[in-house]
């Protein structure tokens, strides 16, 4: 982060409601190109990139909070967009049986996505077995599917290199395809 940006996080932490506002200014178009690409133009998306975002920073800024640093943030927001998607869609469900699902795609980079998506569920059913089984495979995911973020940056994160991330993600991305075809154990 930049020094302002730390200096603001600095000041979020301790309590300071302008500047949890303005270090989320700095973040937010970040934030919503990357939900507008996770999202993307499908039909059967029910949520906005806006209202993502927005939900996502009331459900971060909206009690106490330590962030630590960059990384920390971008842990913190890919599990409330995960949770704030997850929760849309199980409200969509109680109001109308079989309603709108969210679709999600597991791609390569740099290959064209298939037409065939994962309803948000099933990930999230996925994701916390993924989790049970290996945490560090279930970050990199939550932080590449969730937050759009690309290896490079993850492997910023992390501390690691981009290679390894790579290799963490396929690992991930199978063991999430497995789990979502209902051939996991």
């Amino acid at each position: 982060m930049a020094d302002s940006a730390s200096d603001l996080l600095r000041l979020a932490n301790n309590g300071d409601q302008r500047a949890r506002d303005a270090l989320f200014a700095i973040v937010y178009d970040d934030l919503r190109r990357r939900a507008s690409a996770q999202l993307g133009d499908r039909p059967r998306i029910t949520l906005s990139t806006t209202a993502l975002v927005h939900e996502a920073y009331l459900k971060l800024f909206g009690q106490p909070l330590v962030i630590n640093d960059r990384g920390h943030f971008f842990r913190l927001a890919s599990q409330v967009m995960r949770q704030v998607l997850i929760d849309r869609v199980r409200a969509a469900a109680t109001a109308k049986r079989g309603g709108q699902e969210t679709v999600v795609t597991l791609t390569e980079p740099g290959v064209e996505a298939p037409d065939r998506g994962f309803e948000v569920l099933a990930l999230e059913n996925a994701l916390r077995e993924l989790e049970a089984a290996d945490q560090r495979l279930c970050e990199v995911a939550m932080l590449h599917i969730f937050v759009g973020l690309e290896f490079r940056e993850i492997a910023e994160l992390m501390s690691t290199s981009e290679r390894g991330i790579y290799r963490d993600w396929r690992a991930a991305r199978m063991y999430l395809r497995t789990a979502m075809d209902g051939t996991a154990t």
